[in-house]
């Protein structure tokens, strides 16, 4: 027990409308899908529902009592990628925290600052640098704290699926990342090359609104517990096809917007890869994502249980949603490994 303890690592994906925790073991470059826990929870829960659900997901993942990699998240919490003069890693907080204006990042009354320096030369010192409110931090550590969690580290959502998405999609020297995780209530749009910076972007519609639009045209709309059934008949033309347009749509034109920024501003060679993960219950989502950029192929779906080996028993209503709505859990937890 004692070693398993050591390469137990556990993500922890508290979301709007589910709770989702995975276990992972073995290595970094050898991981494997030792647990998994998938909870709803009805929209606008209470802390005490919440951490009852949080404690239930992590007692399915078979995690009850391990520490976990929980995260925060939301378009208040800053990710910035920063190119310092060479200083001592002592030194870069301080730095940060005195130029907080000019690097777009909380004030020090605020928020709170940490720092991962990427990489250091004798001209520069490239440095990641997250700044989150103190009261989305603090409310996080209460909600953690209710539900008797250990907690091994507070991470970043978006970071959660960037790891995820670097893992799982093996990105290539020249190509440029486009990662996309549709959550409940928003999206996480990620973009990243080697000539380029880490560039995160939330976008004001998620799940929610493609729910709301199903129960606007009358279509059964998907729960937690299962994937939408195919439709019959032309999928494109349909009820669904139809609630879903204006959202996709959406959707495209941010990304359409936001890549053309990163290519303008940082890399204009790159290839892009596009990368899709989170809620995609509605089974022609992926292509009609893909008719409204025009891309020559289709999103690539991220789905951890297709690309780790799984040594977990995963049984009912959680085997039938097991799939890219654990990326964030998979991401967090591989943090720790």
């Amino acid at each position: 027990m004692k070693a398993f303890r050591r390469q137990c690592a556990v993500g922890l994906d508290i979301g709007a409308e589910v709770v989702r925790a995975m276990v992972l073991t073995g290595t970094r470059d050898k991981a494997r899908i030792a647990g998994i826990g998938a909870v709803p929870i009805a929209p606008r829960s209470g802390v005490s529902t919440t951490a009852q659900a949080i404690h239930a997901a992590l007692a399915q993942a078979g995690a009850d009592g391990e520490p976990v990699v929980a995260a925060v998240g939301g378009p208040d919490v800053v990710v910035r990628q920063l190119t310092l003069p060479p200083m001592p890693p002592d030194r870069v907080l301080p730095a940060l925290e005195l130029q907080h204006r000019e690097f777009g990042l909380l004030p020090p009354s605020e928020g709170l600052l940490d720092a991962q320096i990427l990489r250091r030369s004798k001209g520069e010192c490239l440095v990641l640098a997250v700044s989150a409110p103190k009261s989305v931090v603090d409310g996080r550590l209460r909600l953690l704290e209710q539900a008797a969690v250990k907690l091994r580290a507070l991470d970043v959502e978006a970071l959660g699926v960037l790891n995820a998405a670097r893992y799982l999609g093996r990105l290539e020297p020249r190509e440029l990342l486009v990662a996309l995780d549709l959550a409940e209530e928003r999206a996480v749009l990620c973009l990243l090359s080697e000539r380029g910076p880490v560039v995160v972007r939330y976008l004001d519609v998620g799940a929610s609104a493609i729910v709301e639009r199903l129960q606007s045209a009358a279509v059964a709309v998907p729960d937690a517990r299962g994937p939408l059934k195919t439709p019959t008949g032309d999928a494109d033309a349909g009820p669904v096809a139809g609630a879903c347009r204006a959202v996709v749509r959406r959707i495209a034109e941010e990304i359409r917007m936001s890549l053309a920024f990163y290519r303008s501003e940082y890399d204009r060679e790159g290839l892009p890869r596009y990368l899709l993960s989170g809620w995609l219950r509605v089974p022609r989502l992926n292509h009609w994502l893909t008719d409204e950029l025009r891309l020559e192929s289709p999103f690539e779906v991220l789905d951890p249980f297709r690309a780790v080996r799984v040594t977990a028993a995963v049984h009912g209503e959680i085997n039938e949603s097991a799939g890219p709505e654990f990326v964030q859990a998979f991401g967090l937890a591989l943090r720790a490994l």
